[in-house]
């Protein structure tokens, strides 16, 4: 896919932080490594969307960005999309791809698989150590690469893992997408008795994350370079025909604005990353829970018995959450200052 070698990034590329991280309420920045299944061409351009959330949250001091490639994109990973936010806001990370192939049981550390493909376990094992302070590991996708990670070192997970975001799941017993991408380290993680923070995609009695927007909501007081990110990403351009930098100053055609600005767009980790910047929100929390799980990976909150004790995400006010969430998507996009 990537056949231009400025956008070529199967090993890590090494860039040093530029962007100054703002301090959060308790006057420190939150050093965060950052997992996602982030393709172009995408599968689902929510990621997209998440990616400018990370940016565009001050608060965070982008240590490293996985990409969750898998056997989905291993030819297609999001590096464009990830170039284009560095170069709208400033804010440089080191970034890799990861493993290629699923972990062959809870335990695998995936020594196996060929060298290219360890660059993203590598990343967060090195950015764990160099840490002066506690880490956030937020995740999207699957879980692949963390949950190696954590089987190589798990005394560094749990000496410098401060926070572990997992946004996949279904709270009741349904099967999900992301899970599915790699059962045995979902169940691996969860299970893991770290600082986990589940934030299940679906479920029941609240205890899911989906909320849905109209995209031209949140876009349209955003910056024209952010608005170029979102219509070279929905439009699927190719990296070979339309050069990814030089799109982001470009005029956005009537009619391409138009159709991207009136679809509808699915979301799930917005309420999380603002969670993991210190951002509370009055429609949201987390409770802990006890949640069952089959070595499918396939969960479900319980009343009692046996399980693990997880804080979960809950949606305490469904319809305040869905406007509360595509407000602070607006006032996160229309806040970011390009700098170029």
């Amino acid at each position: 896919m990537f056949r231009n070698q400025m956008f070529v990034a199967m090993t890590v590329m090494c860039c040093v932080q530029s962007g100054v991280a703002e301090p959060n309420a308790k006057g420190r920045a939150i050093p965060i490594i950052y997992t996602s299944d982030l393709y172009h061409p995408h599968d689902d351009p929510d990621d997209h969307f998440d990616l400018a959330t990370l940016f565009a949250i001050p608060e965070f001091d982008i240590r490293a960005i996985v990409i969750d490639t898998g056997q989905r994109g291993a030819d297609r990973p999001g590096v464009v999309a990830i170039q284009q936010m560095m170069q709208i806001t400033g804010r440089t990370a080191p970034y890799s791809t990861g493993l290629t192939a699923n972990l062959r049981s809870q335990d695998d550390r995936a020594e196996q698989q060929p060298a290219p493909a360890q660059a993203g376990v590598e990343l967060i094992l090195r950015q764990l150590r160099e840490a002066a302070t506690s880490v956030t590991i937020f995740t999207t996708g699957s879980l692949r690469d963390v949950a190696a990670a954590y089987n190589r070192d798990t005394d560094l997970f749990r000496r410098k893992v401060a926070r572990l975001y997992i946004n996949a799941g279904h709270s009741d017993g349904g099967k999900e997408h992301n899970v599915n991408l790699d059962p045995h380290a979902y169940f691996r993680i969860l299970t893991s008795k770290l600082p986990v923070y589940w934030v299940p995609c679906f479920g029941s009695d609240g205890y899911l994350s989906l909320w849905t927007f109209r995209q031209g909501d949140a876009l349209d007081s955003a910056p024209l370079a952010l608005q170029n990110y979102f219509v070279y990403a929905l439009t699927k351009a190719s990296p070979k025909e339309r050069d990814p930098l030089k799109a982001l100053t470009e005029p956005i055609p009537a009619e391409a604005r138009k159709k991207i600005w009136d679809q509808k767009r699915n979301m799930w980790c917005t309420a999380a990353l603002l969670h993991a910047a210190g951002r509370g929100h009055p429609t949201v929390s987390f409770q802990k829970v006890t949640v069952q799980i089959d070595g499918k990976g396939i969960t479900r909150i319980v009343s009692g018995g046996e399980g693990v004790q997880v804080l979960t995400f809950h949606r305490d006010d469904p319809v305040a959450y869905t406007n509360s969430m595509r407000d602070a998507l607006r006032d996160l996009f229309a806040g970011i200052k390009p700098a170029h």
